[in-house]
């Protein structure tokens, strides 16, 4: 999935520094995004999904889920109470090996994915992400 339209944005949300320094570099070299948007805590996605919001874009989010302020759960609650899920795809990216966890993602129709971190190169490849148009 390349993505050099401008209809397309990636955010990582994460509230590790050198977790979203790796998924970073990994979104850039793999040619998935040239420019993600990097958040350290839920609150700073949802204001600004708020802010900047576009029905006529698609959305990435590289969501860890457990984080202060506002977690993974909270941020994609936040989306749909917004009416913003048919444009966001999500994929969970955390250290959380609990199985509730990954049965409640399942739960969310924007979750596309959930992985143990870190983000692989090769899992990247791998993800083909729902486009508009």
């Amino acid at each position: 999935m390349s993505s050099t339209d401008g209809n397309f944005e990636v955010l990582i949300v994460d509230d590790d520094e050198m977790t979203v320094f790796l998924h970073e570099i990994h979104v850039k070299e793999n040619d998935f995004h040239p420019a993600p948007k990097s958040f350290y805590n839920g609150k700073d996605a949802v204001d600004y999904f708020n802010t900047y919001f576009s029905y006529a874009k698609t959305y990435c989010i590289l969501l860890d889920i457990n984080m202060p302020i506002l977690d993974g759960w909270e941020v994609m609650d936040e989306i749909i109470k917004k009416g913003m899920d048919k444009n966001v795809s999500v994929i969970i990216l955390t250290s959380s090996i609990n199985k509730a966890d990954r049965v409640k993602a399942e739960k969310y129709d924007m979750v596309i994915d959930y992985v143990e971190k870190p983000l692989s190169l090769d899992h990247l490849n791998k993800i083909k992400m729902p486009r508009k148009g």
